[in-house]
C-alpha cells in the first residue's frame, strides 16, 4: 500500500507531503463552485509540480473532479463540463497519476431508471476517455454535488454494466446511511473486491447524519451567495458531527484493514483533512498523527 494526502495542486503540496514522510498526492480540480479552480489554472502549474515530482520523488496517485453536474435535464453530457473533464484528465496524464476519481449527478427531471441507464452510458465513455490516458477510474461515495452512484443500491447495478469502472471508498461517508457506527464494515465485506483507492477521513457523529442537510444547504448557498451569514453556521456549526483526524475518530480502522487485507487491497490511501477545527498547527499535528497511526496498519 502507499499512503499520501489530498492537497491543493501546486508545487508546495510536493513538499509537504515529503516532510509528511508520505508517498504520493492527490489534487480534486472540482468545478468553481465546489471549492475547485478552472483547469487552465492548473494546467499552468504542471511544469514546477513535475519539478517539484522529480526533486522530492513524491508522485501523483490521482486526479478527479467530483461534484460534477455534467448530465443535462435529459441525461446527455453538457459540453462546457465534459470538456473541463477532459481538461483533467489530461492534467492527470501529465503528471502520471495512476487513478481518475468521478462523480455522477442525479437528474431530477428524469426517471431513477432513466438516471441509471444515463450514468451506464456516460461512465462507460469516461472510462475508456481516462484509459487512453493512461488511467483507471473510480466513483466516489460521497454525495457532494448530487452524485448518487455511491451506494451497494447502484452499485449492483452500474459496476458489472461499466468495465474497469471500481470504487473510491470512504468509510466516513458510509455514516451517512449507517448511523453512529456507519455502514463501512458491511459495504467493505460485500464489496471490498470492488475497491480501487481509499481515502482517509476520520468522522464522530452523534445521532443521524446531517451531511444531506449541510449539502443542500451548500447548494443553496452556491443559487444564493448574499444569504452567506445566515448559511454558513449552518453549513459548519455542527455540534455532533466533525471530521478528526483518522485515529481519534469512531472509524473501527483496525476492523476496515482488516476488510482491506481480505481481499488483497495493496492500493493507495489518501488522507483527506476535511475539518472545521482541526486547522492550522492543530490540524498539522493531527496530520502527524494520522500518519503514524495508519503507517502502524500497514503491512
Amino acid at each position: 500500500m502507499k499512503l499520501g494526502i489530498i492537497s491543493q495542486p501546486g508545487k508546495d503540496a510536493f513538499y509537504h507531503a515529503k516532510a509528511l514522510g508520505l508517498d504520493f498526492v492527490e489534487f480534486d480540480l472540482n468545478p468553481v463552485e465546489y471549492f475547485g479552480r478552472p483547469a487552465e489554472e492548473i494546467e499552468s502549474l504542471v511544469p514546477e509540480m513535475k519539478e517539484a515530482m522529480r526533486e522530492t520523488g513524491v508522485e501523483v496517485g490521482a486526479v478527479g473532479r467530483w461534484a460534477s453536474h455534467v448530465l443535462d435535464s435529459e441525461g446527455n453530457k453538457k459540453p462546457e463540463e465534459w470538456s473541463e473533464i477532459q481538461k483533467v484528465i489530461g492534467i492527470g496524464e501529465a503528471l502520471g497519476a495512476k487513478y481518475y476519481l468521478c462523480s455522477v449527478n442525479y437528474v431530477p427531471e428524469l426517471s431513477y431508471y432513466k438516471n441509471i441507464t444515463a450514468a451506464i452510458a456516460y461512465l462507460n465513455e469516461l472510462v475508456a476517455l481516462a484509459k487512453s490516458h493512461g488511467m483507471e477510474t473510480a466513483i466516489v461515495n460521497c454525495m457532494m454535488g448530487d452524485n448518487y452512484i455511491r451506494t451497494p443500491e447502484q452499485w449492483k447495478l452500474v459496476l458489472d454494466e461499466v468495465p474497469g469502472l471500481g470504487i473510491k471508498y470512504d468509510p466516513s461517508h458510509s455514516f451517512v446511511h449507517g448511523g453512529d457506527r456507519g455502514a463501512y464494515i458491511e459495504e467493505g465485506l460485500d464489496w471490498g473486491d470492488r475497491f480501487k483507492y481509499c481515502h482517509i477521513k476520520g468522522v464522530i457523529q452523534y445521532g443521524e447524519s446531517d451531511e444531506p442537510n449541510m449539502w443542500e444547504t451548500r447548494d443553496l448557498l452556491a443559487k444564493h451567495p448574499e444569504l452567506k451569514d445566515d448559511l454558513l453556521p449552518k453549513m459548519f456549526g455542527h455540534k455532533r458531527y466533525d471530521n478528526p483526524p483518522a485515529g481519534i475518530d469512531s472509524i473501527n480502522w483496525r476492523a476496515f484493514f482488516a476488510v482491506l487485507y481480505k481481499y488483497d487491497y495493496d492500493g493507495y490511501l489518501s488522507i483527506e483533512p476535511h475539518s472545521a477545527t482541526w486547522r492550522g498547527e492543530k490540524g498539522e499535528k493531527g496530520l502527524k498523527y494520522t500518519v503514524k497511526y495508519i503507517r502502524d496498519l500497514m503491512l
